[in-house]
């Protein structure tokens, strides 16, 4: 089943990817209908869906190498190695990307502020050491997006303790708990002025700051506690369970909407009611239930997974396409006269040529950089895995475990593969 469950969780993250890069280019055409602005607008909760696909995804591969492995350290180890590798080295291509373009747009471009916001070497050096997501200056001028970036390494940091704490639902109780309260205090005393609640206005430092969107991961990790046979594949959702999820997704989506980017009642409590509708969300995808066996959605399936699985190199490509289009289609003079049924259909062939465009880059960077650090990554793992095997067995056994010598003639032993779920997480 480990197939379909990542199947339903690639294509979620095509659903998150799609609905970001929409509401990016949202900004550029602002004829559009309102009621096309507005569910535009709404993408920008597909970060928070791919927050509670993180936490999701973080627990299953700890979970796998938590019974393969022994020791927690050796397990944590594999992690933050895993981690490092799949987020990094495409994060410091796009610092070097993204710093080549503000030098250009500064130097021979009059609107230079619609690109990046002022920044120094100070602000780079925090996205380096992606501590970024506890500044103003750094959050979002280096790398566009780049907040999304911090709070999820951020919340690497922690993900193993959590996960070896929470043994039980008491413990993960408590954690949550614990967490929330914090996050509580971070934002009573630096965004509500020692009030609470207070509305903290959208796409602001205090909104994409860390306490406002660490609760997300938390709707991740008890979506997985309750609900992992249905996102592992192992279980299926009866009609009146799809019903239910459905409704569950339609009524916080709304309520994000109503919080958020439609009305703007409490922007600080959006995040959560979106990853709530996301967990029910993941719900309907990773459900057997909801499974077609047509050829053409199974195609359309195809091609939402293949999306899915480049969802991370998207997000950091497609805003190059997205600056591109402030020059083509923001003072239009023909989409301003022709009215907003010309700007949506603009707007719609645009985002499908972002997408394909950035999928393509996406994939030119995969074999350039990522497939390079991947196999930097495994050569590591494999170091970290044959230390820990001399660190609780003596030398003998430890040669013993590693297999006969080339030309012994002993059958060869092969080393556990990482899981799909590992090099997908």
């Amino acid at each position: 089943m480990q197939r379909e469950r990542l199947s339903g969780l690639d294509q979620a993250r095509s659903i998150a990817i799609i609905a970001v890069v929409a509401v990016h280019l949202s900004f550029q055409f602002p004829h559009l209908p309102q009621w096309a602005t507005v569910l535009a607008r709404m993408g920008q909760y597909g970060v928070q869906l791919f927050f509670v696909i993180s936490a999701i995804t973080i627990f299953m591969t700890l979970g796998v190498d938590s019974a393969r492995y022994r020791a927690a350290s050796h397990v944590a180890a594999r992690f933050y190695i895993k981690r490092f590798f799949r987020i990094a080295p495409l994060y410091y291509v796009a610092i070097l990307a993204y710093g080549a373009m503000s030098w250009y747009t500064y130097r021979f471009m009059p609107d230079h502020a619609s690109i990046l916001g002022q920044h120094d070497a100070g602000d780079i050096l925090l996205n380096l050491l992606f501590m970024h997501a506890v500044s103003p200056s750094a959050i979002n001028n280096v790398v566009p997006g780049g907040w999304s970036i911090g709070v999820e390494m951020l919340f690497y940091s922690i993900a193993p303790v959590i996960f070896f704490y929470a043994t039980t639902r008491a413990r993960l109780l408590t954690i949550t708990a614990v967490l929330l309260l914090a996050c509580a205090a971070c934002l009573s005393s630096g965004a509500c002025g020692g009030d609470l609640p207070c509305n903290v206005e959208n796409n602001s430092f205090f909104y994409f700051w860390p306490p406002v969107q660490v609760p997300c991961f938390l709707v991740g990790i008890w979506c997985w506690h309750f609900f992992s046979p249905y996102l592992s594949g192992h279980a299926k959702l009866g009609g009146r369970g799809m019903s239910l999820a459905l409704g569950m997704t339609a009524l916080c989506t709304m309520l994000a909407a109503v919080c958020g980017v439609w009305i703007g009642l409490a922007n600080e409590y959006a995040p959560v009611f979106a990853a709530c509708g996301s967990a029910a969300l993941l719900l309907v995808f990773c459900s057997e239930a909801h499974q077609r066996q047509t050829q053409r959605q199974r195609l359309v399936g195809r091609i939402a997974s293949a999306v899915g699985r480049e969802s991370y190199a998207i997000y950091l490509w497609h805003f190059l396409f997205a600056f591109a289009a402030i020059y083509l289609f923001k003072d239009s003079r023909l989409l301003a006269k022709h009215g907003p049924a010309l700007s949506l259909l603009a707007f719609v062939v645009v985002l499908a040529v972002t997408l394909c465009a950035s999928y393509l880059l996406s994939r030119l960077t995969d074999k350039l950089i990522q497939r390079f650090a991947s196999k930097l990554a495994r050569s590591l793992l494999a170091k970290i895995d044959l230390a820990f095997a001399f660190g609780r067995t003596s030398p003998a056994h430890a040669i013993a475990h590693r297999g006969p010598r080339p030309g012994s003639g002993g059958a060869p032993t092969s080393r556990p593969r990482a899981t799909r779920a590992e090099s997908s997480a």
